[in-house]
């Protein structure tokens, strides 16, 4: 493991400022490590906000189509989009990528941008003006009218108690990701198949935000740095949810290797 603290000579070119140690060793270890044969970039091709990189795309329109025809009333794709900033070229792509109204998107933030979201025309689009917090374990019934809300409450919100998957959970909220994570995958929360997250100036919780994701089954897929608003310190992750044999089966190659 190579950490170090100043990576500024060494990124003299970008204009990189390492302002901790944490970072830099997110920056040198945590590369991908899956490779998704039909990746592909969603919503423009800014290396920056908006733009999301989507694992297998063209799967999730099947799959709505499936889950459609076995239950009319299941909403076949479920995407929550946490954090806009009123930037819809991610919505807007994933829709022109499988269709009309295959998709229900739910997109969140603080501000209201309702009257623009509306304005892109994008089918089966809420807007909820709420930011996500960290979930209160003793809340059994959200009050209406917060300006946060913890990931469960959201889940009871919206009536997704149910929903068997988020097809797509895209979070950019501005650090909060390291208060939230563990509440993404807790009792309650329908299964995410993709996450999709920008991370934040890495506090000491960064490294557990990684074993933690591989623990509950997640692969990191892609990996930008977002360059279009600072100096390189937030990136752009990809994560991909697969089965657990997958796991099971590199521990086994693992410990052979080890033997």
């Amino acid at each position: 493991m190579y950490c170090y603290s100043d990576f500024q000579a060494f990124f003299e070119f970008r204009h990189f400022v390492c302002y901790n140690v944490i970072l830099c060793c997110i920056i040198k270890n945590y590369e991908p490590n899956f490779s998704c044969r039909f990746e592909k970039r969603i919503g423009g091709n800014g290396n920056g906000d908006g733009p999301k990189w989507i694992c297998d795309p063209h799967r999730i329109a099947k799959l709505a189509k499936d889950r459609k025809a076995k239950d009319p009333k299941h909403p076949g794709c479920v995407i929550y989009s946490v954090g806009s900033n009123g930037d819809f070229s991610f919505e807007l792509g994933m829709e022109q990528e499988v269709g009309p109204g295959v998709c229900e998107f739910h997109i969140f933030d603080m501000k209201n941008y309702t009257e623009k979201m509306l304005e892109q025309n994008i089918k089966r689009a809420y807007f909820h003006q709420w930011g996500l917090g960290t979930q209160d374990p003793n809340v059994d019934i959200p009050e209406p009218g917060k300006q946060f809300y913890g990931l469960k409450d959201t889940i009871k919100l919206l009536d997704h108690e149910n929903l068997d998957m988020i097809d797509i959970f895209k979070i950019d909220c501005e650090k909060c990701e390291w208060s939230t994570f563990q509440d993404w995958f807790a009792p309650g929360i329908p299964s995410m198949q993709q996450v999709q997250v920008e991370l934040h100036n890495a506090p000491k919780e960064a490294i557990p935000f990684f074993t933690f994701l591989e623990e509950s089954g997640y692969v990191r897929f892609h990996k930008e740095p977002n360059i279009q608003f600072n100096d390189g310190s937030c990136i752009e992750y990809a994560f991909l949810k697969l089965d657990k044999e997958f796991f099971s089966l590199r521990k086994e190659m693992k410990q052979k290797k080890e033997n």
